[in-house]
């Protein structure tokens, strides 16, 4: 992360590589972790209905055809500043939880609109009630949420926790990979979180044992 945000500081770095490279990269890393661990193949499912929008795009998914029974989101937030962003006033560039909001919502919804979908289609009477959070948790497919975000400083970081609780009300688990320079601004060191249930390795450990568990 440290090298591909040095590229996007020199310039070397393209829109399409600021705008993809560090969240295809962590979409590709988790998901190879997870079959590892799990013994499952994952793959990439496009045109999957929701139940408002015919066609979502899965880059994580399980199984590879039929029902999806499990998903995965990623988002990569937080880039240095750079020449092609010259208004940027911080030194440090922008915030990694300046994104997070719009994207939480976005993902959330993509949740939600699978779930119904899959809801109407058993035509149990399974849809939405007044409790759409307990309705969440007992639709599949499972959803969960990852977040790799680079944090400028602690109010950053602490605003990035935030919308990481947030997340975590509409997905199945949402884990969160903070990282930031280090104190002598010589190296990148993951940055401790003060709440346990959305660090990464808990819920990967969480994604993998629901993997194991389906058929």
């Amino acid at each position: 992360m440290r090298a591909f945000d040095a590229l996007v500081a020199s310039g070397v770095a393209d829109q399409g590589d600021i705008q993809n490279g560090k969240g295809d990269y962590f979409n590709d890393v988790l998901a190879r972790l997870l079959e590892e661990c799990s013994n499952k193949t994952l793959h990439t499912r496009p045109d999957v209905p929701g139940l408002s929008f015919p066609r979502h795009m899965l880059d994580v998914a399980y199984p590879a055809i039929g029902t999806v029974k499990l998903t995965i989101e990623t988002k990569a937030t937080g880039i240095p500043k750079h020449a092609r962003n010259e208004k940027q006033p911080h030194p440090e560039g922008r915030a990694g939880s300046a994104d997070l909001e719009k994207r939480i919502k976005e993902a959330s919804f993509k949740n939600i609109d699978l779930k119904g979908e899959v809801a109407r289609l058993e035509g149990k009477g399974d849809g939405a009630t007044s409790d759409l959070g307990q309705w969440l948790g007992s639709t599949e497919p499972r959803c969960f949420l990852f977040l790799s975000v680079r944090v400028r400083d602690e109010a950053d970081l602490k605003a990035t926790e935030r919308f990481a609780q947030i997340a975590n009300t509409w997905f199945d688990g949402v884990g969160l990979c903070a990282y930031g320079w280090d104190k002598a601004h010589k190296e990148y060191e993951t940055k401790k979180l003060t709440a346990p249930n959305i660090e990464l390795d808990r819920v990967l450990s969480n994604v993998c044992t629901a993997l194991r568990l389906m058929d």
